[in-house]
């Protein structure tokens, strides 16, 4: 049976982080934004294909509610960074709800 939708080979990255829910627990990501101010590399910026981090006037500014729990913030941040960011799992059930679509 043929249909007319894209399969998930085809889709952006963009298209498919829009297929994803979230309920949203509020601390599984914490920054120490002061430490991030001394931070050359900035490395979060770089590997969250969410863009969860970002600057605003050459401070980190983040949203958590966009993350697909991917960890690799604090894996480079603990590495190349300054250690500021801190994640886990959300708790309960909560976080992203990755469908097929």
């Amino acid at each position: 049976m043929k249909t007319d939708k894209k399969s998930n080979l085809d889709m952006t990255l963009e298209s498919r982080l829009g297929l994803l829910s979230f309920d949203l627990d509020d601390d599984f990501i914490t920054v120490d934004t002061d430490l991030c101010k001394s931070c050359e590399k900035k490395p979060c910026l770089y590997v969250c294909p969410s863009k969860v981090y970002d600057l605003s006037d050459d401070n980190l500014v983040y949203n958590i509610e966009g993350c697909i729990e991917m960890g690799m913030c604090t894996i480079v941040c603990d590495k190349l960074g300054k250690g500021a960011i801190k994640w886990n799992y959300p708790k309960g059930g909560k976080g992203v709800n990755f469908k097929f679509g």
